[in-house]
Formats: structure tokens, sequence, C-alpha cells
């Protein structure tokens, strides 16, 4: 089936700690790369693997965590030969301990050339995301106030617009993210030490993670409630949250994200007629069209888990009224976790890539969706 210049793929791609050799990333002195002659092969392999991973995506917005060198992305683009088919924006890492998330846009996906450039980063929560002095009300007495106030990734935001003859597509906002692990948390042991760190210091590591990925999570529903509100009923704002979410779609974090959308399951059903600030997730989308659904990302202890997502809001779900794309397939590539010392032997990452497929396909104005 040729392809409509106004259909969208969108992938998201944990880059694991893609560094040029000799780059730091979470130790001062343990390069993922020595720049050595052992190093520099493996960071060839690396560079060889990831280069074939975005050709083999072949999506029009590629989304990327996990990278400490703009140039090394660049270089793994150019493996595949498509350096000169993407825009990239891309950033060095500012420092020890802190990735940043990327976006690449194949050139024909957004018309206009002002767009891509105005893609920024945000580190800072919004300004009136600040939990100070909240008093629980039912069963609990206690004053929270938590002094989270940034990411720990920066989130990626950026306005793309697809080509096309009338109509002309919307414009459509793509968040990049990657939220807080799940692992400890690290933390100073700089005396005086709090008193949970000298009594339960992986108890103390362990939540704190948690609390700063829920923190994290709110304060990204919060920018997408000021760019999904509606001002009337036929507004509409397409959005895609990409990335490392770092949980699965079930989650509590996910789900505070996705803002809980309903799907439509029952042809009389008016579940998905309307979600103006909801997002769907595309695993979900696939499940209910596949016999077998078996989606994970990342394997850890020998648990298979579902961290990297892809949530798109109501202009891309099947039976909203304000649809614009319908949804055509999603693939997990996946097979490489499988492996053993994959990481070595071919520089693969320790997460699957997931690529979503979306048709232009607006809701015909003559059906009563209602």
């Amino acid at each position: 089936m040729a392809r409509n210049m106004r259909d969208l793929s969108f992938a998201t791609f944990n880059l694991l700690n893609l560094q040029v050799p000799g780059g730091l990333t979470y130790s001062t002195n343990s390069p993922p790369f020595p720049d050595d002659a052992e190093g520099r092969a493996a960071y060839a392999r690396k560079i060889a693997w990831t280069g074939a991973q975005i050709a083999r995506l072949d999506a029009e917005v590629i989304a990327f965590q996990e990278l400490w060198s703009a140039a090394a992305l660049t270089e793994a683009f150019a493996a595949a030969g498509l350096d000169g088919d993407y825009d990239i924006v891309a950033r060095d890492a500012p420092g020890i301990g802190q990735p940043q998330v990327a976006l690449a846009v194949r050139k024909d996906r957004h018309g206009n050339a002002q767009l891509l450039p105005g893609a920024d980063w945000i580190a800072e929560f919004p300004e009136a995301y600040v939990y100070d002095g909240v008093r629980e009300t039912d069963g609990a007495s206690e004053e929270i106030t938590l002094t989270i106030n940034r990411f720990s990734r920066p989130v990626l935001t950026a306005v793309i617009q697809s080509e096309g003859t009338s109509p002309k597509p919307p414009p459509v906002t793509v968040f990049v993210a990657h939220l807080k692990s799940k692992g400890p948390a690290r933390v100073s042991f700089a005396q005086p030490q709090p008193q949970i760190l000298q009594a339960f210091p992986g108890i103390a590591r362990a939540a704190l993670a948690h609390v700063r990925r829920i923190v994290e999570a709110g304060a990204l529903r919060a920018m997408l409630d000021g760019v999904m509100k509606a001002e009337d009923e036929d507004q509409i704002s397409p959005t895609v949250v990409l990335g490392d979410l770092n949980d699965d779609s079930l989650s509590v974090s996910t789900e505070l994200i996705s803002a809980q959308p309903t799907y439509r399951l029952v042809e009389k059903s008016r579940a998905g007629h309307s979600a103006d600030k909801g997002l769907y997730s595309v695993e979900r989308l696939q499940q209910y069209r596949s016999l077998r659904h078996v989606y994970y990302t990342h394997v850890y202890k020998d648990k298979r888990e579902s961290l990297d997502h892809i949530l798109v809001s109501e202009e891309f779900y099947d039976h909203s009224r304000k649809r614009r794309w319908s949804f055509r397939d999603m693939e997990n590539y996946n097979d490489h976790l499988n492996r053993e010392d994959f990481e070595h032997s071919e520089g693969a990452s320790d997460h699957g890539l997931v690529r979503a497929r979306f048709d232009w396909n607006p809701m015909p104005e003559e059906i009563d969706v209602a």
C-alpha cells in the first residue's frame, strides 16, 4: 500500500548510553567506550547496530533516550545512509549523570522549516505545579511538602506538520520523555546524614525513585493539559508522547500521564467519542486487534516489562469524532533482548524499540458519530 504524504509513524528508541569514545556517562572514571582500540571497536559496533535499527524503524518521527553525544547520534544516521533524510534535534549531555532525550523528524514531515527550530528542552516543572503544604482530608493529617521541581531528564517538545494537499494536516505537538527509573535513587551520604539513610538506606533510595517518577509524571500531565485544553468542543490538539516512561502501561505513573481515556469495545457505545485530554496507548490499540498479545521492551531479572511507550491523543483514535489519523499497526522490536551478551557482542540497546503507524483518515463529516 502506497503511503500518503500525510500519514505518520512514530517510534521510540532508548539508545543505552550512546556516547563517543572516551566520553563519560554516569561515572567520572569509567567511560562506556574507552578511547583505545578495544573501546573504539565496541563503539563502531554500537553505531552500526543503532544505525541499522533506525533504518529498520523507517519512521517519520523517532524519539531517543539516553543520549550523551549529539555527534554520536548524527554518526548513527550517517551509518544508516539517512543523514540527509532527517532533521535531528539533539544536544550533548551537560554533565555526569545527565543523559538527554532527542528527536529526529523526516524532512518531508514538517512543511514549515521554522517549526522544528522552535523545539526546546524543558527542565523545570510548570510554575503552579508545586506541592507546598498540601493537606489530605481522608484518613490522613500530615501536611505534604515536596521540593522536587525539575525533571531528572528534561522533556523535549516540538511541533511538526506533515506536507500534503488540501485538506492540510494539522500540526502535531510531540513530547519526548525519559522519566526517573525504578532503580534506587542516587543520593548523597555526606554528613550529617538524614536519619532515614542511616536506618533504611535501601528502602529510602527505592522509595525516592518512585516518588520522583510519580511527581514527574504529574508535571508532564500538567504540561499536556496546557497543550490539549479545548476552548470549544470542535477544537483539536493532536498530541503524542514518546519515550521511556520507566513503568508499565497500567502503572500509576503512566496512567497519570494518559489521563485514562475510555476505549470503545461495543458498537453502540459512546466510549472514545471524545477525550479532549486523554492519550491512547498504541500497546492497547494493537492488543485489541491481535489474537495474541506479547509486548515487552525491557528484561530485568528475567521479568519482562513494558517501559517504552507511544501515547496518542484522540485525533489518532479510530472512534473519536475528532479523528484525523487512524491506527494502522504497532511493532515492537525486542528479539535482541533474548540473546546473551547482546550489549557487548552487537552493541545493542537493553530496551526494545516501538513503532506505530497511522494513516491519514479524517472522520467523515457525514457520519453521525453521536
